[in-house]
């Protein structure tokens, strides 16, 4: 084994601690916000402890992307059917996702899941992260994402577009992941947010859109990805996305058992 194969490793083994480290810091967030509701944890330590907690989320967070830019890009491996697409399919699959969210205003003129009021910092960190995600920065645009879900539930209301868009960022960053189990790892903390997200509005079509790229085109399980695509179909997603959806539901139906 080379130095530079021996260097490689530990970066990538340091990575997938600091991913360890940020999936822990949102289950304490969630796991605190859940205890201080139902009267278990006093005013003074809960803030102590989210203050803590959200500090060490951002710092890891930059971390992170230090880590992945110090990573050297590795030759294509071989993944199956997902390398002879993977280029094209996330090209598609991103888009799908941009066009949804500029569309989610059109779609609900004038109506907010949540109940945002003019002014909500959490609005205006919502449109922060929809950009930074437009302009491909899927760690950061995923950390505000997350953020917007914890203010929402500090008011006791659920983002459903912030946890819909938190589980798609995560998808399009587990993609990235060199690791297979990172990788894996990555898809099913997605898949089981965008499941939150669904199951909290299910006539809300983008999170069903996405589960079923997940499922079909980054996992390859097309039986899974069906339901998905007919519930994102029923809901009338976008008119800018409803050809791109029908491509993927005939693919979809076709690779079905």
């Amino acid at each position: 084994m080379t130095a530079s194969t021996r260097q490689r490793g530990a970066q990538l083994d340091e990575l997938a601690e600091l991913e360890e480290e940020r999936r822990f810091l949102l289950r304490s967030l969630d796991d605190l916000e859940r205890e201080f509701a139902a009267g278990d944890v006093d005013d003074a330590d809960y803030q102590t402890l989210k203050d803590g907690y959200t500090a060490r989320a951002a710092k890891v967070l930059r971390q992170i992307e230090a880590g992945r830019s110090a990573v050297e890009q590795r030759p294509p491996r071989r993944w199956g059917r997902m390398a002879a697409i993977a280029a094209v399919v996330v090209a598609a699959a991103v888009g799908m996702g941009f066009i949804l969210a500029d569309a989610w205003g059109e779609r609900r003129a004038g109506q907010e899941i949540t109940g945002f009021t003019p002014g909500d910092d959490a609005r205006l960190l919502l449109a922060s992260a929809r950009a930074t995600m437009t302009n491909g920065d899927f760690a950061t645009a995923n950390g505000l994402f997350g953020r917007v879900v914890e203010m929402e539930r500090d008011q006791g209301r659920e983002s459903v577009e912030a946890i819909a868009y938190f589980g798609w960022t995560l998808a399009l960053l587990a993609i990235q992941e060199p690791d297979d189990d990172a990788r894996a790892a990555g898809l099913d903390a997605a898949v089981l947010a965008l499941g939150q997200a669904a199951e909290l509005d299910p006539t809300y079509p983008d999170p069903q859109c996405f589960l079923a790229i997940t499922e079909f085109q980054f996992r390859d399980d097309a039986d899974a990805a069906l339901s998905y695509v007919e519930s994102c179909e029923a809901n009338n997603p976008p008119a800018d996305v409803s050809d791109i959806v029908a491509e993927f539901a005939d693919e979809i139906r076709a690779a079905a058992g």
